[in-house]
């Protein structure tokens, strides 16, 4: 393979672990390929074989985020995740580039503020793509040199990349949350849809919607968000106007995402309301990281956050970008109230040797910091139970199950067994 080498510069934008990264790379490098690349024969949607107009496919739900199959290049099935927060397709799993004969690609070398080194990326339009009975051909790509988004050892199942604006733009997708199915259809159809209308905005390839927040018992705001369905938080809040968004009165120091400057620092806290057109959530969570004005100048669309998934959960969504509207319509875990993690540790899971979960991120104050466990440590079992009796979503729903639980851990450090007795306690 041969190609060009070209560089440009990113910064964080925080959203989950892997998040911070995803959201600021993906903005950058949708400009460039529709700059640099030259559009290939074939067609620049999804299309339906035959005379089909609707298909139906099941997802798997992890930390709220949702992950499909999808085949590259006749291979596959591959694990992506479909987010509405990312132009262009986004290979991760760097096993691609031995078995992709990826062909008219250039190479650019992406440098982020401290991050002291270049990662390289391979941007192409040399693949063709099938979700369900769909296909793209000569897809946007960029695939990774560098494993940088860690999205397998984030969700505790092998990812090998990300999928949005491109699948969504090619059809009407209805999600939902509470049957892990997705039916999308083609535009042409015009389908009967039942919820809630939501006007949205598509700017560069993503969708934003307006929204009103109380901030205390006597300031509402309108606020602009991006409807990113690839963040697990249920709101992310950042500015109004040229200023940070203003705090609550009690929050937590919060680890709010990785990303290629390492963890992005904020605050977790609870505003009184939230209202999308009809529907009002109280006592909402938010998290408000730390206010980056090279975020904003870089990014180019202004915006107050974001809303994910946290909220979209508790609907049966619908996407049509065609025509510039999201419908709500409640499901069965509407009234499901939000509740943030209750033992103040982060795990992640790793491969090498063998698979474990590891303790990665304990947060000061926390239960977990209380009965002593550390950073590094290897969970053994929970309750008594091997891990292999979890996934890593168990173990999510297990920390945030509900305040004052008691859970026996024992865990391994440095080749001895720990065994503590942990008490969940909501922090805010």
């Amino acid at each position: 393979m041969t190609g060009s080498m070209q560089k440009i510069m990113i910064t964080d934008w925080p959203v989950n672990r892997f998040k911070g990264l995803k959201s600021m790379l993906c903005i950058v490098l949708f400009s460039i390929l529709a700059m640099h690349i030259p559009i290939l024969s074939g067609a620049q949607s999804f299309e339906f074989d035959g005379k089909r107009k609707k298909d139906v496919i099941s997802f798997i739900r992890i930390k709220n985020l949702i992950v499909i199959p999808v085949f590259i290049n006749g291979k596959g099935p591959y694990n992506f995740l479909l987010d509405t927060g990312v132009g262009q397709m986004i290979i991760t799993d760097t096993s691609f580039l031995k078995s992709l004969n990826v062909k008219l690609f250039k190479t650019y070398k992406i440098q982020g503020y401290g991050l002291g080194k270049e990662i390289e990326a391979i941007l192409t339009r040399n693949i063709t793509a099938n979700v369900g009975k769909s296909e793209i051909r000569n897809i946007p790509a960029a695939i990774f040199k560098e494993d940088i988004f860690d999205l397998s050892s984030y969700l505790g199942m092998k990812i090998h990349g990300i999928l949005g604006y491109y699948f969504f733009k090619s059809f009407i997708v209805k999600i939902n949350y509470s049957s892990n199915r997705m039916t999308y259809y083609a535009p042409d159809t015009n389908p009967r849809i039942k919820g809630a209308k939501i006007p949205m905005q598509i700017l560069n390839a993503k969708p934003y919607i307006h929204a009103k927040i109380r901030i205390d018992s006597a300031t509402t705001t309108d606020v602009h968000l991006l409807v990113d369905n690839g963040s697990s938080h249920p709101l992310l809040l950042e500015a109004i106007g040229d200023q940070p968004f203003p705090l609550p009165k009690h929050t937590i120091a919060a680890n709010l995402g990785v990303g290629i400057n390492g963890v992005i620092s904020g605050a977790m806290g609870r505003l009184p309301a939230l209202k999308l057109e009809k529907f009002n959530f109280n006592n909402i969570l938010a998290g408000f990281p730390e206010y980056s004005t090279k975020r904003m100048e870089i990014e180019g669309t202004p915006r107050n956050g974001t809303l994910g998934a946290e909220v979209l959960k508790h609907f049966v969504v619908t996407f049509d970008y065609q025509h510039e509207v999201m419908y709500l319509k409640k499901s069965n875990a509407f009234k499901k109230k939000f509740d943030h993690d209750m033992s103040g540790m982060e795990i992640y899971t790793a491969n090498a040797p063998k698979f474990k979960y590891i303790i990665g991120r304990i947060e000061a104050g926390s239960p977990a910091e209380t009965v002593g466990l550390n950073e590094g440590d290897e969970i053994l079992s929970v309750d008594l139970k091997p891990m292999g009796n979890y996934t890593l979503n168990d173990l999510t729903e297990i920390f945030r199950d509900h305040d004052g639980r008691q859970i026996l851990i024992e865990v391994s450090r440095k080749d001895e067994r720990h065994m503590v007795i942990l008490k969940l306690k909501r922090r805010i």
